[in-house]
């Protein structure tokens, strides 16, 4: 009896790891694939728009979160705690923002929103912790190599994409 249950749970925890998968001839689709099309596009956008104007634009944002959060709807895991950590974060980085004098643009605030939205808060705090590291390190490439000077004022929304890159690749291609 004990073996027919510990395959039963075994059983279970396979289907559970495949409940976000859809079944297509022979090939799986994980369903997320178009949550991450979205935000890669948002990201994207708001990383070319960063780079040359130096500015996140708001109707990119408002159509992201729009198009996450009908996502969730019809995929029916919306959760109002992930939806919470995200307006948390918004208000932190506003914050942020105006203690900063706008070294930390309310863009970025809005950007850290939209992947806390789609994505959930635990692994937002992973974005948002990478997406600083790989900035830090721009920084000193940029202070050091290219000799810019200490307030260089840099566009953040590159390194937020670059860290969701690496969090993608984290989850398809683990090592």
């Amino acid at each position: 009896m004990l073996k027919n249950q510990k395959q039963e749970g075994f059983q279970h925890a396979a289907n559970v790891g495949n409940k976000n998968k859809i079944k297509t001839g022979g090939a799986n689709i994980d369903n997320n694939i178009l949550l991450y099309i979205i935000l890669g596009a948002v990201l994207l956008i708001c990383t070319i728009t960063d780079f040359k104007y130096k500015e996140i634009y708001m109707p990119v944002i408002i159509a992201g979160l729009v198009l996450i959060t009908c996502f969730h709807i019809w995929q029916k895991n919306f959760s109002y705690a992930d939806i919470a950590g995200a307006f948390i974060v918004c208000l932190l980085f506003t914050a942020a923002s105006f203690a900063s004098r706008g070294q930390i643009g309310l863009g970025d605030a809005f950007l850290f929103t939209i992947t806390g939205a789609g994505l959930g808060f635990m692994a937002n705090i992973l974005i948002i912790m990478f997406s600083f590291m790989l900035a830090f390190c721009g920084a000193v490439f940029l202070i050091t190599i290219k000799h810019k000077p200490r307030n260089y004022c840099m566009p953040l929304a590159p390194f937020v994409l670059s860290a969701f890159i690496f969090y993608l690749a984290g989850i398809y291609f683990p090592l």
